[in-house]
């Protein structure tokens, strides 16, 4: 037992550390709880342990520390929202590839969680519940070997930093980038006229802006016929609604 506790001390604590960091702050006082419930969770562990090897013991180990604390810190963190809720919306939040915004509005949808699908206040409590931990953490898939992988190890491997550097500055221009790729993504995907009409009512390069009062200019300026871009600009934004659905 003291072996035990020795060989895995340090990444007892490294993963409280990291689980009780949240917003650039580490709560202290969590990462304290949380260690001590590293702590028991590896004694426990030890009468369920079936493998041979040291190498196989540790993987073991890691998987037990990951999933207690991050229970933990779930129970800790998740305020005003149930843990089912809390499970419910990160599993929204994984098929939305870490984006709270659109991770609620998948939560509500019957197609993504079936059964355990949440009402629109439900979604919507849970992502300002979820916001006041560290966006960093957000669960994005699993490797090859299982082990969950998150969006810091994702934009660790683009920056070329460690994850630990990684601020939430990061994750927001990482999901204004992804969001970008997907509206341009959905945008090809649309006639030639409505791509156009769509650009230009934002300014969306290589268009340049014109909102909805230049349909004149809008349409010399790109031999679009004029008495149609209104007809064709609220089409546009139906179609463009049912494609974003499809590429999500």
């Amino acid at each position: 037992m003291s072996a035990v506790v020795q060989a895995t001390e340090e990444r007892i604590n490294q993963l409280a550390w990291k689980y009780a960091t949240g917003g650039g702050r580490t709560d202290s006082s969590l990462a304290e709880d949380l260690a001590q419930t590293g702590r028991i969770a590896v004694w426990e562990c030890l009468s369920r342990f079936s493998g041979t090897t040291v190498a196989e013991f540790f993987t073991y180990v890691d998987r037990t520390l990951k999933g207690v604390m991050s229970d933990t810190r779930k129970e800790e963190t998740r305020q005003g929202v149930s843990r089912s809720v809390a499970a419910a919306f990160e599993s929204a939040l994984s098929m939305a590839g870490g984006d709270p915004y659109e991770a609620e509005r998948m939560a509500t949808m019957p197609e993504v969680l079936g059964d355990r699908r949440l009402s629109a206040d439900t979604a919507y409590a849970a992502r300002l519940s979820w916001q006041g931990l560290e966006y960093l953490d957000a669960p994005l898939g699993s490797g090859d070997t299982g082990e969950t992988f998150t969006l810091a190890d994702t934009l660790a491997q683009q920056e070329e930093v460690p994850a630990d550097l990684l601020e939430p500055s990061d994750f927001e221009r990482e999901r204004r980038k992804q969001t970008s790729i997907r509206v341009r993504q959905t945008l090809r995907r649309m006639s030639w006229d409505q791509n156009t009409i769509l650009m230009a009512l934002t300014g969306i390069v290589p268009v340049s802006y014109y909102g909805t009062e230049r349909d004149a200019e809008l349409a010399a300026d790109h031999g679009l016929q004029y008495d149609q871009i209104r007809i064709t600009r609220n089409k546009a934004k139906i179609r463009f609604a049912e494609l974003w659905e499809q590429t999500a």
